[in-house]
């Protein structure tokens, strides 16, 4: 169940890997969320694409007909974008064409998180994300399905935002999870 805050329940117990934040707004990608897509069902015309045999994951709600790929490298790609340490966001078919065997190190996202300017911070500010560094091992868990299990500290009161990075993973708190102290409710 998502808190009173978040609404709704498409982001309970998502875990989000930023991508883009400031003034302008932010996009992330939900890394905890692998699909039963198969890439036949979302492009046919592509060799490189239909090849794919790994998870398409639920990236977010927006532009759910876009894919957008992270791949796991030491050596940047051309066209890349460093998100974190050795985490890229690729083109999908450059990353395809150049690792399509590599599916641990590959995951390909249908849609993204997006917040309108200050609207995230907003949210942050009401408790309704918890904000921990990113990192590799995160945004390529080997059990994606328990990794915001594994995020979420027990007894946490309140989330923070984190401003030692612009890119860190963010977790919706459940709000089974709060404590019952009127002081630290979030309603």
């Amino acid at each position: 169940m998502a808190t009173d805050l978040v609404g709704g329940d498409i982001f309970v117990q998502t875990v989000i890997l930023l991508l883009h934040y400031d003034e302008t707004g932010a996009v992330g990608l939900v890394v905890n969320r692998p699909t039963e897509v198969g890439m036949d069902e979302l492009v046919a015309d592509d060799d490189a694409i239909s090849a794919y045999s790994g998870p398409i994951y639920w990236g977010g709600p927006v532009q759910m007909n876009s894919l957008r790929a992270l791949m796991s490298t030491d050596k940047a790609p051309e066209g890349a974008e460093i998100i974190i340490d050795s985490v890229y966001l690729v083109p999908v078919t450059d990353a395809l064409e150049n690792a399509p065997q590599d599916v641990p190190d590959l995951r390909l996202f249908m849609g993204y998180a997006g917040w309108a300017p200050g609207q995230l911070d907003h949210e942050m500010a009401k408790g309704s994300w918890h904000v921990v560094p990113a990192s590799e091992d995160f945004v390529f868990a080997k059990d994606p399905g328990e990794l915001w299990k594994q995020l979420v500290p027990p007894r946490e009161h309140r989330a923070q935002r984190s401003d030692e990075s612009d890119q860190v993973l963010t977790s919706a708190l459940n709000s089974s999870q709060l404590p019952l102290s009127s002081a630290s409710r979030t309603r």
